[in-house]
């Protein structure tokens, strides 16, 4: 199914499909990967405050909790992409068309790790229906699409 969608900031129309699982995995290692890099920087700056002994427990997780949040948080909402989804041309926008909503965005965050539990099988649904939406596309009645490639 095809969707048409208006850019943001330009006013060209785009023909997208609904991104399939490949892609939104190629894109979720992508922005794991770049997580676990401001972790690891979080983490050397809090063993070097704290003179070179490793730090755990509550305080530390949910820094490290709040950060991955702000990433997905802060890219969803202004851009509608992270750099991982970026890389994979793949973006996300509400039934449509438009950009998420805070309160989509929001939805997607809590509903996101329900959909790793049970073996995959919130993604895995995405193969259930014709817009290829995960559970958590469901709950925040969004959808993530393909973007066609630039042509220069």
């Amino acid at each position: 199914m095809w969707l048409c969608l208006l850019e943001p900031l330009t006013v060209n129309i785009i023909q997208a499909s609904p991104a399939g699982l490949g892609r939104r995995l190629g894109a979720l290692l992508y922005d794991t990967l770049l997580i676990m890099a401001v972790w690891m920087v979080t983490l050397f700056i809090w063993i070097a405050i704290g003179d070179g002994q490793a730090k755990s427990g509550f305080g530390v997780q949910s820094i490290l909790l709040c950060e991955m949040l702000g990433f997905y948080v802060y890219f969803l909402y202004n851009q509608g992409q992270t750099l991982g989804m970026k890389a994979w041309r793949i973006k996300l926008v509400d039934k449509s068309g438009k950009a998420a909503s805070l309160k989509q965005i929001a939805i997607r965050l809590a509903v996101a790790p329900f959909s790793f539990t049970l073996l995959g099988l919130g993604f895995i649904w995405l193969y259930s229906n014709s817009l290829k939406q995960t559970w958590h596309d469901i709950a925040s009645h969004s959808i993530v699409v393909e973007l066609p490639k630039d042509k220069k």
